[in-house]
């Protein structure tokens, strides 16, 4: 897990806890659909590994799926937000549903280290 903070124009600004996370994510952006790997998970986005030889418009939203179990997903719109020197996309949540942000929370409650931090993220996000 990592949490830093980035300066942007003289001013620290938070940066989410990121919990590393192996699952598969099903990706569709227009008539396109593939698969990517996930590498990390927060309550701003993740880090995604796509396919190689995808060229995609980074300035259309996308739909995701991330399947955690038999009964548990997320499906999410996301944008592209950044393209790593390694190939890999960051994606921001643009909307979740309601079970879809349940399943995220207790995903990220389960992985950190200090449950406590996840309280201090989510009354940053309100």
């Amino acid at each position: 897990m990592s949490s830093t903070q980035h300066t942007d124009s003289g001013k620290e600004r938070r940066n989410y806890s990121r919990i590393p996370f192996q699952a598969e994510v099903l990706m569709q952006c227009g008539n396109e659909e593939w698969s990517c790997n996930l590498l990390d998970i927060s309550l701003k986005g993740m880090l995604v590994e796509p396919p190689e030889g995808i060229d995609i418009d980074t300035s259309n939203p996308c739909a995701v799926a991330l399947f955690l179990g038999e009964d548990a997903s997320i499906h999410a719109r996301v944008n592209i937000t950044h393209v790593t020197g390694e190939g890999y996309w960051g994606l921001k949540w643009l909307h979740i549903d309601i079970n879809g942000l349940k399943h995220l929370r207790r995903l990220l409650e389960l992985n950190m280290p200090e449950p406590a931090l996840l309280n201090r993220e989510l009354a940053e996000l309100g």
